[in-house]
C-alpha cells in the first residue's frame, strides 16, 4: 500500500513576497512512502473541489479513480527509502502527479511534492486554510505580454541545432522572461527548506519518517515544467541533489557555462525542444533524453486521465503514456539513486512503445 502524509511549515529565513500576506513564507509538502497494511486504510488524493476544477466542470475521473490508491496516515513500512523531492508545475500544484508519485512509493522510495505558494494553482495548509496562485504574476510572467507570447510560438517552432537553440532561448528569456528565469531561484530556496524541514523528521523520534529514510547515496529530483526546471538547477547548484528528471519543463535561468555534474532525464514533448538543449550541451555524465509521442505538455499529468483535450494532453493513450513516465522514472533512479551507478550511459530498460525518440548524450 501506499501512504500519504500532509504538512506545512513557516520558513523563518524569509518573508513572503508573493500575494496579499505579510510575514514568513509557509510551505506544504506532500509525502508519498510504502505504507504498512491496514484493513481500514481512509482513501487520500489530497484533492479539494478547486483543485478538482483543473480538471474541468464536470470531469469523468473513473479512470483517475480506477489508478490512484494512497492511504492517508499509514505508518511506513520497515526499512530506509531513497527519497526524491518533486515539484508541481507553475500553476499547478502538490497532487497533479498522484499517479507518479504513487508509482515511485510502490517501487521503494518516499517521495516529497512541494508546494509553492502563490505559484501554485491552491497550497492548502493542515490548519484548513489555503492561498490561491497571486493572479498579479500573470503580468510578470510575460513582458509585455503579447510580444512574448508571439515569440514562444516562432520559437518553438524554428529548425535549430542545440546551440543555436540555447542561444535563441536565452535571448527570449533575457527580452520577453526575466521574472520566470528569476523565480527558480526562490523555489530552490523553497526545496532546501524543505529537505532541511525533512532531514528533521528524519531524527526525531516522535515523526513518522524517524530513520525512514537513506541519505547515504543522495538525493533524487524530479518536476513537471517550471518544476522540471527546478530539478536541473539542483543538478547543477546543490550538492546534496545526486541526480535528476525534468518533465516537459524549459530550462529557464541564467547558467552560463555551469557544468552538469549529475546524471539527467530529459523527458518532452516534441514541440519543447528549442527551450532544453542546454541539458545536452553543458555536463560530464550521462543524460538521457526521450520525447513521448502523441503528447501534450500537461498530458504528462493526471490530467491525462480526465481530460480528453488534444492541445492540453495530446491523442496518445493516457494509461499506456502515464505507465511510460512511470516505468522511466523507476529505471532512472533506480540505476543513478538506488544503485549510484552514475557513469553508466546504457540505454534504461523499460517499454519504449510510446517513445518516439531516445538518445543518450
Amino acid at each position: 500500500m501506499v501512504g500519504t502524509r500532509y504538512i506545512d511549515f513557516v520558513d523563518e529565513n524569509r518573508n513572503e513576497v508573493l500575494g496579499k500576506r505579510n510575514g514568513k513564507r509557509r510551505i506544504a509538502i506532500r509525502f508519498y512512502y510504502p505504507g504498512a497494511e491496514t484493513e481500514d486504510a481512509v482513501f487520500c488524493d489530497g484533492l479539494t473541489s478547486r483543485k478538482k476544477k483543473w480538471y474541468g466542470r464536470k470531469p469523468d475521473l473513473s479512470l483517475y479513480e480506477k489508478r490512484i490508491r494512497i492511504y492517508k496516515d499509514l505508518e511506513v513500512v520497515d526499512g530506509s527509502f531513497s527519497l526524491i523531492l518533486f515539484s508541481h508545475g507553475y500553476g499547478g500544484y502538490v497532487e497533479q502527479n498522484n499517479n507518479l508519485c504513487q508509482y515511485l512509493a510502490e517501487h521503494g522510495y518516499i517521495v516529497a511534492s512541494i508546494g509553492h505558494p502563490y505559484e501554485a494553482s491552491e497550497t492548502v495548509y493542515t490548519d484548513g486554510s489555503s492561498v490561491m496562485f497571486d493572479n498579479s504574476l500573470y503580468f510578470k510572467m510575460f513582458k509585455p505580454f503579447i510580444p512574448a507570447v508571439i515569440d514562444v510560438y516562432k520559437l518553438r517552432a524554428e529548425k535549430l541545432d542545440a546551440k543555436q537553440a540555447l542561444e535563441r532561448f536565452d535571448a527570449h528569456q533575457k527580452r520577453y522572461e526575466t521574472f520566470m528565469s528569476e523565480r527558480a531561484k526562490e523555489w530552490r530556496k523553497d526545496d532546501l527548506a524543505a529537505l532541511e524541514k525533512i532531514r528533521q523528521l528524519n531524527e526525531d523520534e516522535t515523526s513518522f519518517l524517524y530513520h525512514k529514510i537513506d541519505f547515504s547515496k543522495g538525493i533524487g529530483a524530479s518536476g513537471h515544467s517550471y518544476g522540471g526546471a527546478l530539478a536541473y538547477h539542483h543538478c547543477l547548484f546543490d550538492d546534496a541533489i545526486t541526480c535528476g528528471v525534468n518533465i516537459d519543463g524549459g530550462l529557464f535561468g541564467d547558467f552560463g557555462t555551469a557544468v552538469n555534474h549529475k546524471p539527467f532525464l530529459q523527458i518532452d514533448n516534441k514541440s519543447n525542444l528549442n527551450v532544453v538543449s542546454r541539458a545536452k550541451l553543458y555536463h560530464d555524465k550521462p543524460v538521457h533524453f526521450m520525447i513521448f509521442k502523441d503528447i501534450e505538455h500537461n498530458g504528462f499529468c493526471d490530467l491525462k486521465l480526465v481530460s480528453r483535450s488534444k492541445t492540453s494532453v495530446g491523442t496518445c493513450d493516457p494509461e499506456k503514456c502515464l505507465d511510460t513516465l512511470n516505468e522511466v522514472h523507476v529505471a532512472f533512479f533506480d540505476r543513478y539513486l538506488k544503485n549510484k551507478d552514475v557513469d553508466n550511459k546504457t540505454p534504461l530498460e523499460f517499454d519504449q512503445e510510446m517513445i518516439e525518440t531516445y538518445e543518450i548524450y
